[in-house]
């Protein structure tokens, strides 16, 4: 439902009892009142909603260009990007191990050519970084 409709409904809710339609008590303005404020404050946190999921896709973008740039390995790639998302998703103060893990990858897998050598990093970061 738009903003508009909503407010429409809402102004019909509230201003109708007093047209001699079918409530007109003041609980019934109250709820109007109140269903304003709800309207209200959902039409501002949606957008604040979407500016942190935006925040986070780009970040995640950004992070996964950087790092696969001279990347070779098909392997690599794969866990550049996951270790990406997680950089972008996962934070906390519960998450920092793996936030170490995540950032080993993404800096150390960066130009790698092989899914050998791929395969050695990984390794690396696990045992420098473990959970």
């Amino acid at each position: 439902m738009s903003g508009d409709a909503m407010v429409t409904l809402l102004d019909y809710i509230t201003v109708a009892p007093a047209r001699g339609a079918l409530v007109s008590s003041p609980t019934a303005r109250r709820i109007g009142q109140s269903l304003r404020i709800l309207a209200v404050i959902g039409v501002t946190i949606v957008p604040v909603a979407g500016r942190a999921q935006f925040d986070a896709n780009k970040a995640q973008a950004e992070c996964e260009l950087s790092a696969i740039r001279d990347t070779r390995s098909p392997l690599a790639v794969t866990w550049i990007r996951t270790a990406c998302n997680r950089l972008a998703i996962d934070t906390g103060p519960l998450h920092e191990s793996n936030r170490r893990f995540h950032l080993c990858l993404v800096q150390s897998l960066s130009g790698a050519q092989s899914d050998a050598a791929a395969n050695q990093i990984i390794s690396a970061c696990r045992t420098s970084n473990p959970p």
